[in-house]
Formats: structure tokens, sequence, C-alpha cells
């Protein structure tokens, strides 16, 4: 067989015209916008045109091309870069602003300041006269700055005063990890960040450190973010070798094969991913590789469909610029992308799923998203309207018990570990009869013990979540969320599958 490479040499004259071309309708933009500004019936402001002109270009692309002003760029960036702060977040109930989690070594948590600490004062603004958003601006800004707070501990009865650095602050991509029983971890990964592998590694480590011989990894609601970091965590589950997914684009720099490398990879549990609609691109990277290369079993609802690579080019002026700068397909070569959601110039013709055969014999099909394994459907269960009467006008009043109730527990004799306390709460009838009698001596609520009675099981979850949210913070109140979670429960009946796949 014989190869011809064809050169065609393209001559300066040819790539002269090109550039003058594109200098004219250049021109012609500029002149457009100067003839608006001067003669147009109502007075415009330049930089709404201007952003209206960027809009224009970017409209005829797909939806995840987009631009972000310098005012919207902080905003984005927070979640994957991290903000400047003191590293606590707290909640509003009846006036009293209670910290709910305290960011590992944060600013706050070297301080000192724990979880269930009361904020009455921010550099000297009582917390009750202010509105929420001003306390968050309070307790954020730039590097360096500092601010001071005024820290009730109802447990002592102590008000502490404290002189805080603002310092950047990641926000964690893991906002759950617990046991779900004896044997089974729990990991849920809300977006990809840097921090996202070393994160996971910690979180594996140590569910595996309390005896953990399966694992569900959710990644439902999980958008995606940091690109590599979503290739480091797929590493953690694909063998050394085995390539991850495969990006082909334009640009020759855009183009590239992902491989799995040896030095990461988790030993090899049992494995069950749960994903949702809402799962896509980074998500959807991992959840392919897993699929295609029959590590684990998929279980929920076909994925969002998003198997397009952004990249992003930061501008002088603080705006971001997201442009879709290649295709990936899993390592079966399958491109998971929903076409729906491109623009007409953008979608391809119309075709029939492609079917592929996985190492061990299983099929699965491309286009429109991740099809699960198993299908968990959505739960279509109303939330009685006797519970929502406790999270009424911005009110948490199963957090405000919880608060209470913690309180006038002796210190030593708290739950200590998470995992414990999860396993073994149970509402028994003096839990029971102080949360009624509570609720009774709410007049807001406005409930009676025998319409109380009716919804036991449910509230008794509720108690669960916010005891755990105030003991632990956030952590605490997302695992116990998990653990009452009727998707995440349907989900440990597959693991039966999940053990057949591993051992054929």
């Amino acid at each position: 067989v014989s190869v011809v490479t064809l050169l065609v040499v393209v001559g300066p004259s040819k790539l002269w015209s090109n550039a003058q071309q594109t200098y004219n309708k250049w021109m012609a933009l500029t002149m457009i916008l100067d003839k608006i500004q001067r003669f147009y019936v109502d007075e415009k402001d330049p930089d709404q045109l201007l952003a209206d002109a960027i809009d224009g270009m970017l409209s005829g692309l797909d939806p995840h091309s987009i631009y972000i002003p310098a005012d919207q760029a902080a905003d984005y960036s927070r979640k994957y870069e991290g903000y400047y702060g003191v590293g606590l977040t707290f909640h509003v109930v009846d006036r009293k602003c209670t910290i709910t989690s305290v960011a590992k070594d944060g600013p706050a948590a070297l301080a000192g300041i724990l979880i269930g600490d009361r904020i009455q004062k921010i550099d000297g603004q009582v917390v009750s006269e202010i509105s929420t958003d001003e306390m968050e601006s309070l307790l954020g800004g730039n590097r360096n700055q500092y601010v001071s707070l005024d820290i009730l501990r109802p447990s002592q009865n102590l008000v502490m005063h404290f002189d805080l650095q603002k310092r950047k602050i990641d926000i964690e991509s893991i906002s759950a990890a617990c046991m779900l029983d004896t044997i089974t971890g729990y990991i849920r990964i809300t977006h990809f960040a840097e921090s996202t592998p070393i994160e996971l590694d910690l979180a594996f480590a140590e569910l595996n450190g309390v005896g953990m011989r399966r694992l569900l990894l959710d990644l439902r609601n999980n958008s995606g973010g940091d690109f590599e970091a979503g290739i480091a965590v797929a590493d953690r589950f694909i063998e050394g070798g085995k390539l991850i997914v495969f990006t082909q684009g334009r640009a020759p720099q855009t183009s590239g094969q992902f491989i799995a490398t040896s030095s990461v990879t988790f030993p090899q549990l049992p494995l069950v991913v749960l994903v949702n609609e809402k799962t896509a691109s980074d998500a959807e990277i991992i959840t392919g590789a897993i699929q295609d290369w029959d590590r684990g079993i998929v279980v929920g609802r076909t994925t969002f469909g998003k198997a397009l690579v952004q990249t992003e080019y930061p501008f002088q002026d603080g705006s971001i610029l997201l442009l879709t700068t290649a295709r990936y397909y899993t390592p079966l070569g399958r491109s998971i992308q929903n076409e729906n959601v491109l623009s007409d110039e953008g979608k391809s013709p119309a075709v029939a799923p492609k079917k592929f055969k996985t190492p061990k014999g299983r099929f699965v099909s491309d286009g429109g998203g991740i099809q699960p394994d198993f299908e968990i459907k959505k739960n279509a269960k109303s939330i009685p309207a006797l519970l929502k009467k406790f999270y009424a006008e911005d009110n948490d009043y199963f957090l405000k018990f919880a608060d209470e109730y913690i309180v006038t527990i002796p210190e030593e004799t708290r739950p200590k570990k998470q995992n414990d306390f999860l396993a073994a709460f149970q509402m028994d009838d003096v839990l029971w009869n102080r949360f009624s009698n509570w609720v009774s001596n709410q007049p807001a609520l406005k409930i009676n013990s025998g319409d109380l009675d009716s919804i036991r099981f449910i509230v008794a979850a509720e108690l669960k979540i916010a005891l755990a949210w105030r003991l632990w913070g956030d952590e605490g109140r997302n695992a116990a969320t998990a653990a009452v979670d009727e998707e995440v429960q349907k989900s440990l009946q597959y693991f039966e599958q999940a053990d057949k796949i591993l051992l054929n």
C-alpha cells in the first residue's frame, strides 16, 4: 500500500487576502458601533452594545461556549478556584447566626471557632441588625484583609473575640464521605476542582480504614468542572495502561488520549455509580470509562449528554471566554453528546444510536448521554403540607431544635464519631416526646401532637439530618441526607451485579 502526501502551498497573496477580509469585517463592526453611539434615536451604553455583539457571535455556536463579564467572573471562579474569607458558613434562625461548617485549616478553624458557635457581631455590627448578604460581604473580601468576630459558645455561655486574617479558601468538592452500613462506603462528588483528586484519596483512605468493602460513588447533579481533575479521578478507578477518554478538536493541541496510570489506582472494590439527568461533562467521562471497562455498575437515570470540552481564555479586564475546542469520546469510541442542546449548525445528522460491546460482553450505546445499566426512576412523592410548615418563611425548625437540644448535652457525652451516630440514631420515645413538646411551644407552627404523630417517620429522618448538621456541619448534614435518600438506598441492591462483573 502506498501513501501519497499532498502538499498544498498557500502563497502570500492568499494569506493577505484572508487577513484583509477579516480586517474589513472588523472595521464594519466598529463603524456600526460608532454609528449607533452617535446617531441612534436613544442613547445606548457602549459596554452593553459590545456585550450584545459578543453574545451575538457566540449564539451561533453551542450553548456551552459563553462569555463571562468581569463582574460575574468572580462568582464563576469561586466554585472551582475558591474564594477569600475566613472559612466558615452559617445559618440564621430566629435572628441567631449559628456556624454550620468550618473549613479545615482555615483562619476560623485555626483560631478555635467551632461548629455550633454563634456569631454576635462582625466588625462591630450586631448580626441581628444586618442582612445575610451584608454578613457574607463582611466575611468575604480580599486577601490579607482582617475581620473581627464576637462569638458566643452556648455550651459554656462564653463570649470570645477574634481578629481573623482572610485568605484563600478552597470549596470542597466532596460533599459527603461516610459509611452507609458496616461494609458500604459512600462518596458524593459535587463538582471537579484542582483539589478533588486529593480529597478523594483522603476520603477513600478514611472509609477503607473503617471497614469499607464496597463503594457507592454518587455523581448526581455533578455538572463537571476542571477537566484534568476529572481525568485524575477516573485514574483512581481504571487499571493502569487503559484508555480513560480521547478528545478530537480542530486545533492539533486539542486532540489527545488520556491513559490511566498504575500509581494511584484504588483497590478493586465492587463499585456502583449513581447518576441522573444533571450528571454531565467530567462526571460523564468518569462514568463512561467505568462502564466501558466493566469496572462497575451504573445506576440511576440517563445523564445530560455533554461530550464537549471547553477551554478557558481569561482577559486582562477580568472577563473570561469559555470556548468549546474539542469533543470527547469514551474508551470504546462512544460520543454521548446530546445533539438537542446544540445549535442547528453544530448538530450532526440524526442517526440511530450505535451499539458497542464491552470487554466482558455487555452492550452499551452512544448518543444522548450515558444510559445506566439499571434505571432508578425519579421519586415523584410530594412533600407533606405539614412538613412544609417546619421550613416556612425561611425558617428551619429542625435545626432550631437541634441547636437548642445539643447545647443541653454535656460535651463529654455528645456523639463523637459521625459514622457511629448515623448507624445508631433512632427516634426513641424520650426524644420524640421532647421534640413533640417543643413543637407545641412554637406558636408559629400551630401543629398538635396528633398531627405530628402522622409524619413521625419523616420527622425522624429530618431530625437526624439536623442533629448531624449541628454536630458536624455541612459534611454531617450531607452524610445524614444520603443515609435517608431513597435513590441511594435503591442503589444498594445492585451491588450483587457489581460483585459479579468484578469477578467475571
